[in-house]
């Protein structure tokens, strides 16, 4: 039998929809402030801290032990295989692929699911988001496969300050500089989240909402995409 353990329970009244929303490889879970206004939120991960917005499973998100009847799953698969940052400061075969694992549990235990990673990730037929496309101040693109249509949004030019807590951000050698605050901000997202993990890791608010918006049209229409071509994008 495979080993969890359940390190908290929900601290806030359950979602009056009693949707069920899994969150995998998500060990700070930046989302589940964004998701749990949908569901309740499972989180699972191998070294997980608590927030107050899911119920926390600490467990090998490739193969945790939980049963198939979440509404939707949400998959952070490790990305390093394929980002670009990796081959200025390490070898990407060090790196497992861990996309078809993620795949694979989304699809045994949820109706619906979505798996993030970055635009070069061997995802199938990925939606592409970027910050100017949502007026945000960070460029931070991210590929989405989904079990359900999402349009892809036009590029729009992104908003650059030139001043103020992201004055620097985005410059040349610059792509992380900022305070906390101010990636709070421009990620849209309200809870003292850790800055680190933040900045480099938490998907902004309007993506998730987006990707929630045409999640609930899939389940109120009934409809589910197939999904099949692989991209490996030089993006």
């Amino acid at each position: 039998m495979k080993e969890t353990t359940q390190i908290s329970h929900l601290s806030r009244p359950p979602n009056e929809n009693n949707r069920k929303i899994l969150h995998l490889f998500a060990d700070t879970g930046i989302e589940d402030e964004i998701l749990s206004a949908y569901g309740n939120v499972v989180r699972v991960g191998i070294n997980p801290t608590e927030n107050p917005f899911s119920t926390v499973i600490q467990s090998d998100a490739r193969d945790p032990a939980l049963s198939g009847d979440f509404d939707l799953a949400v998959a952070h698969p490790q990305c390093q295989k394929f980002s670009r940052s990796t081959n200025g400061t390490g070898n990407p075969n060090e790196y497992e692929n861990q996309i078809p694992d993620a795949r694979s549990v989304c699809e045994n235990l949820a109706d619906h699911y979505i798996i993030e990673n970055v635009p070069q990730a061997p995802l199938r037929s990925p939606v592409i988001f970027e910050g100017g496309m949502f007026g945000l101040p960070i460029h931070y693109p991210r590929a989405f496969e989904t079990s359900f249509k999402v349009p892809q949004p036009d590029k729009s030019p992104r908003f650059k300050p030139k001043e103020g807590p992201l004055g620097e951000q985005g410059e040349k050698g610059k792509a992380w500089v900022g305070t906390t605050e101010g990636w709070r901000l421009a990620k849209g997202y309200n809870y003292n989240w850790p800055g680190r993990n933040l900045k480099r890791h938490g998907i902004p608010a309007a993506y998730i909402k987006r990707l929630i918006y045409w999640w609930l049209t899939a389940v109120e229409n009934n409809t589910r995409s197939v999904q099949t071509a692989i991209t490996n994008e030089q993006y």
